[in-house]
């Protein structure tokens, strides 16, 4: 018989183990994408960072610059007078029916009262040898007037008439305004407090004076009323090829060229356009050379909406890439005042505002202005937003005008000797990765995340697998950068003068096909002379010298490394 020979046994093949890089979500916060087909450098979770080109950074926080004493009310309008001097601003703000001048820090005056709402729009407009006026309506009370100085109601100091076809009209029905081509215009509401589609000006240069009437409703066949107007440019500046654009509540859109409206010669119809209906007051601002406008289907530029269907080809608007999320605010919250967008050139961001209740609650769609990534804020409730000096200011529900993007905890309320705050809670989920290999099974045993940062930080960190999200209930450990929090005191002890790069490896355990880094942090402050807390950890007596701290703080997301075991094909 033949003797066969024998084999020699085969070990059982040893588990892969790779180390692999997750970069940081740089392309920002992703509410388009299918999780199991997401961009490595996207993330379905990024609230309270900010995405840079570079890195991810935890956001600034907010505090307090101005308390009107109106405790029980909210600040529903910010105004900015812009003299002839870049250096010569003046800011003010509109609360119980008062108008504050609030450009000097804690130190708020009274300047106009005996309003009947808050809610203002307003132009500056230069006159030429006649200096620079700030010009607001709100639709029931009559056109203010500031000329740098003094406040004036128009029917005083300056006059504005209405006849013919705005026979009955006065300026207490101007629900909204504008200055294009060297002249002011007005939209509308009839004397019974109903908005139109009419339309009015004032001469070139002027700033009272005959209103001449101009009727856009045989315009807008889908009917409806005028809702707000804006310059559109294609030249890159205020040149001959600016359109006039006026806006319907049903999102037609009536572009003229020109410069003088009474003559054909010089004012043509160039087209009516249908967009999305907008939302609210305060639909359009000026991005670059382009303007944006507020819609039920995302934020749009003119310059790509017009051209297409928005709803054809949703790529055209500025909120492409959080559309999902866009459209549950939209459907939500489109009824609710204090939808804004503004841009911010000191943070290169451009900032959403989305009041998820009038006057109570808002969280902000955030999109870095370089690069089109988006991250959601929550802290900041916001009912209007401006910019004063080149920072950013909101006004909240409690009579405060608050400096966003400023220290390293949200004050809630302000009062004359203290403020409470919350910490920022920031929440990092990475894209779902399947590592090259989606038919496999894997197992994440160690995570080093690459950090940058000053002070303590004890960030929450886990793994999410297989599109579900974690509940985190205790830091993983404690990262240490600069000086010590239980023993440092601010303006007393020295900080570092740069960051420290953070690299420490921390064990996890998760099994799945497809894993997502998570990582939390709540950076927080307190009241003055309070314990600062950070994430979960209390330390020790954080002194905070006389007040909240300015510092923002420094927390930088660069990538993460992993070390997963490759097991089985399942």
């Amino acid at each position: 018989m033949r003797k066969i020979a024998n084999l020699p046994k085969q070990p059982f093949p040893q588990t892969d183990v790779v180390t692999k890089v997750v970069p940081a979500p740089t392309d920002g916060w992703d509410a388009l994408s299918p999780l199991a087909l997401m961009d490595p450098k996207r993330a379905p979770i990024l609230t309270n960072w900010t995405p840079r080109p570079g890195w991810v950074e935890l956001r600034a926080g907010t505090q307090p610059w101005a308390n009107t004493s109106n405790t029980s009310s909210p600040v529903e309008t910010l105004m900015v007078w812009r003299g002839p001097s870049t250096a010569l601003e003046i800011m003010f703000a509109a609360v119980n029916d008062k108008i504050y001048n609030v450009s000097t820090q804690y130190a708020p005056t009274l300047t106009a009262s005996g309003f009947t709402n808050n809610r203002w729009q307003y132009v500056n407009f230069g006159v030429s040898l006649g200096g620079t006026y700030l010009m607001a309506v709100n639709g029931s009370d009559r056109l203010q007037y500031f000329d740098g100085t003094t406040w004036s109601a128009e029917g005083t100091t300056y006059t504005i008439t209405f006849g013919g076809a705005l026979a009955g009209y006065t300026s207490a029905n101007i629900s909204n305004i504008y200055a294009q081509k060297q002249r002011v215009w007005f939209m509308l509401n009839n004397p019974s407090g109903q908005p139109t589609s009419y339309i009015g000006y004032l001469g070139t240069q002027a700033i009272q004076g005959a209103v001449t009437a101009f009727d856009l409703g045989a315009l807008f066949t889908k009917g409806g009323y005028i809702v707000a107007m804006a310059d559109w440019t294609i030249d890159g500046g205020s040149g001959p090829n600016d359109y006039a654009c006026f806006i319907s509540s049903k999102g037609q859109l009536a572009v003229f060229q020109g410069t003088d409206p009474s003559s054909a010669s010089t004012w043509a119809l160039v087209g009516v356009f249908n967009l999305p209906p907008p939302i609210g007051r305060r639909c359009f601002t000026s991005v670059g050379s382009d303007v944006a406008v507020i819609t039920l289907q995302g934020v749009l530029p003119l310059s790509s909406a017009l051209p297409f269907d928005p709803s054809a080809d949703r790529s055209v608007a500025i909120t492409s890439r959080i559309q999902n999320q866009m459209a549950t605010w939209a459907n939500s919250y489109s009824s609710n005042f204090g939808w804004q967008v503004i841009s911010y050139p000191l943070q290169q961001l451009l900032i959403l505002n989305v009041p998820t209740a009038t006057n109570s609650t808002a969280v902000q769609g955030v999109m870095n202005s370089l690069t089109g990534a988006w991250a959601q804020y929550t802290g900041w409730n916001a009912n209007c937003f401006e910019i004063f000096n080149n920072n950013l200011y909101w006004g909240d529900n409690f009579g405060n005008v608050m400096q966003a993007y400023l220290g390293s905890v949200d004050v809630v309320a302000v009062t004359s000797s203290s403020a409470a705050a919350n910490p920022i809670a920031a929440d990092m989920q990475c894209a779902f990765n399947y590592f090259d290999d989606p038919g496999r099974i894997k197992r994440m045993t160690m995570v080093q995340p690459l950090l940058t940062a000053s002070g303590n930080i004890t960030p929450t960190l886990g793994v999410d697998a297989d599109f579900a999200t974690s509940t985190f209930s205790a830091p993983v450990t404690t990262f240490t950068g600069g000086s010590l929090w239980d023993v440092a005191i601010w303006d007393v002890n020295t900080w570092p003068s740069g960051a420290t790069n953070i690299i420490s490896w921390l064990s996890v355990e998760v099994l799945g096909h497809a894993l997502a880094i998570h990582m939390k942090v709540n950076f927080g402050g307190g009241v003055t002379t309070a314990n600062g807390v950070f994430d979960i950890g209390t330390f020790d007596s954080a002194t905070f010298d006389s007040g909240i701290g300015t510092t923002a703080p420094i927390l930088y997301v660069n990538a993460f490394n992993a070390v997963l075991e490759l097991g089985g094909f399942i």
